[in-house]
C-alpha cells in the first residue's frame, strides 16, 4: 500500500471536502509514493545476510536478487509486497531449505537495495519474469500482498510454475484504490475519479491498466496448484477478496486465519507450515489446457 505520511492524509481529507478534483490529483501523486526503504528486521537479519546476492536489469533499474540453498535443487521464488523487501519473507526460507529446496527472492524496483523511485504491479511482474529468466526455473512461487497479485498475474500471463501460494493478495487495481482511499480517510465516492486519474497518468503510457491488473478477471491457470491465505483481520487486503480469488481458480485451496493482520500472517507457524506443505505436496494429475 502506498506510503502516505499522516500530515498528507489529513490534507487529503480536508481537500476531499472542499475541492474533490484537486484532492484526486494530489491523492494520485501520493498513490505512487513508496517512501524510504523498509529496514531489515532483526529477526530476519541472519537469513538476509547469508544469501547469495546478484542483480538483474528491469527496465533500466537494478533489481537485487537473493538465493539460499543448493543451486542444483528445485527452487521456490518468494515475492514481497508494497513497502516491503525480500528479507520480510525470511521466515519461509529455512523451512523451505529444510525440505531440500532452493529459495530465491528479490527486492522489487524502488524497494530494499534495488534502484528506482516507484513501482506498480506491472513492474513487479516484469521483475518476476526477469528473475525467472536469470535465476529460474522455479518449482513454485509464493507472493505476499502486491507480490501475490503480481505473481498471480505473471502466472496468468504464462510464467511456467506448477505451484502457487498467495498470502494476503489484493484482487486487483480497484481493490488497491479502495484500500488506499479507506486508509487515508478519503470518501469512497471518489473511487471512480481516483481510478480514472491513475489509469490516465499510469507511467509508460500503458493502456487498459485497470482491466489488466485484475486477478479475478485474469486468474491463475487451473493447472497450477494454488493456495490462497487470508486473515480475517487484514485491513489492507480486505477478506472479501479472498473468496473471489479462490472461486476464480477451480481446484484451489483457501486457508483463513484470524488476528494476524496483513503482515504478521507471514510469521505464523501454522501458516508457514501450510505454505511449505503446499509447495512440497505431490502435484495432482491434471491435463493442461
Amino acid at each position: 500500500m502506498p506510503y502516505v505520511p499522516a500530515p498528507v492524509s489529513t490534507g487529503l481529507r480536508a481537500l476531499s471536502a472542499v475541492a474533490p478534483p484537486l484532492a484526486v490529483r494530489v491523492a494520485a501523486r501520493a498513490f505512487w509514493h513508496v517512501g524510504p526503504p523498509a529496514d531489515v528486521r532483526p529477526a530476519d537479519r541472519a537469513v538476509h545476510e547469508r544469501a547469495e546476492r546478484r542483480a538483474v536489469d528491469v527496465g533500466g533499474e537494478q533489481v537485487v536478487t537473493y538465493r539460499w540453498g543448493d543451486r542444483r535443487a528445485p527452487a521456490v521464488l518468494l515475492v514481497h509486497g508494497w513497502k516491503s523487501r525480500a528479507s520480510r519473507l525470511a521466515g519461509l526460507v529455512t523451512p523451505l531449505e529444510a525440505t531440500g529446496l532452493g529459495v530465491v527472492s528479490f527486492d522489487g524496483v524502488a524497494h530494499g537495495e534495488s534502484t528506482g523511485r516507484r513501482m506498480s504491479a506491472l513492474e513487479h511482474m516484469a521483475a518476476i519474469r526477469a528473475v525467472h529468466d536469470t535465476e529460474g526455473p522455479f518449482a513454485a512461487v509464493v507472493g505476499h500482498s502486491l507480490g501475490g497479485l503480481a505473481a498471480g498475474l505473471a502466472l496468468a500471463d504464462g510464467l511456467p510454475v506448477d505451484r502457487f501460494v498467495s498470502v494476503a493478495a489484493m484482487t486487483g487495481f480497484d481493490a488497491i484504490a479502495e484500500s488506499f482511499l479507506r486508509l487515508v480517510g478519503m470518501p469512497a465516492g471518489l473511487h471512480e475519479r481516483l481510478c480514472d486519474h491513475v489509469e490516465r497518468t499510469f507511467p509508460g503510457d500503458v493502456r487498459d491498466v485497470r482491466s489488466r491488473i485484475d486477478l479475478v478477471a485474469h486468474p491463475v491457470p487451473e493447472h497450477v496448484a494454488t493456495l490462497f491465505v487470508q486473515d480475517d483481520d487484514d485491513r489492507m487486503s480486505l477478506p472479501a477478496g479472498a473468496p473471489l480469488l479462490h472461486a476464480a481458480v477451480p481446484g484451489s485451496s483457501l486457508l483463513t486465519t484470524r488476528g494476524l493482520g496483513h503482515t504478521r500472517v507471514l510469521d505464523d507457524p501454522a501458516v508457514v507450515a501450510a505454505v511449505v506443505a503446499h509447495v512440497t505436496a505431490p502435484l495432482p494429475l491434471t491435463v493442461r489446457r
